[in-house]
C-alpha cells in the first residue's frame, strides 16, 4: 500500500468518524429538546456533557483529517476537503451525508437555543410575579428560605 493509498484511507477513515459523532450529536439535539419540552433537568444536564464530548471527537476528527490531506499533497481547509472528496466517490458519499447531518443539527440547535430562552423568560416572568407588592422585593432570598419576616402576636392569651 503506498503512502498516497494509507492516507486516503486515513482521511475515509476520519470523514466516517465524523459522520459517526455528527449523527451522534444530531440524535443527541433531539433528545436535548425532548427533555426541554418535559422539563427534564436531569436529562439536560446529560446531554449537556454529551455534547462536549462529541464537539471535541468531531474537532479531533477534523484536525486529523486536515492533516492526512496536508500530506498528501492537499491544503488543510475546506477546498482542500472539497478537492478530495470530488476524486473519490467513497468520501463524496460520506462528505455530503456529513453536510446534511450538520445542516439539520444547525437547525435543531437553534430551536433549543429558542426553546431555551423562552423557558428562561417564562421563568423571569414567575419571578417577577413572586417579588411583586413585597416591600423587601424578593419573596424568597439566596438560601430559598423567605425574607418576609414576621413579628409574633404580644400578649393576646385566649382562655
Amino acid at each position: 500500500m503506498t503512502n498516497t493509498s494509507a492516507n486516503s484511507d486515513a482521511i475515509l477513515h476520519c470523514l466516517k468518524e465524523e459522520k459517526e459523532a455528527m449523527t451522534a450529536l444530531a440524535d443527541l439535539l433531539k433528545e436535548e429538546q425532548a427533555a426541554l419540552v418535559d422539563g427534564d433537568v436531569s436529562l439536560l444536564t446529560q446531554t449537556s456533557a454529551q455534547k462536549s464530548e462529541l464537539v471535541r471527537k468531531l474537532s479531533e476528527a477534523e484536525k486529523l483529517r486536515n492533516a492526512y490531506l496536508k500530506q498528501q499533497g492537499f491544503g488543510d481547509d475546506a477546498e482542500s476537503t472539497l478537492k478530495f472528496v470530488r476524486q473519490t466517490p467513497e468520501a463524496q458519499l460520506l462528505w455530503n451525508g456529513l453536510l446534511e447531518l450538520s445542516a439539520q443539527a444547525k437547525e435543531d440547535n437553534k430551536t433549543n437555543g429558542l426553546m431555551i430562552t423562552r423557558r428562561l423568560s417564562q421563568n423571569q416572568a414567575a419571578l417577577s410575579t413572586f417579588q411583586q407588592g413585597t416591600t423587601t422585593g424578593s419573596l424568597y432570598g439566596p438560601n430559598g428560605q423567605s425574607s418576609i419576616r414576621t413579628t409574633p402576636a404580644k400578649g393576646l392569651i385566649v382562655r
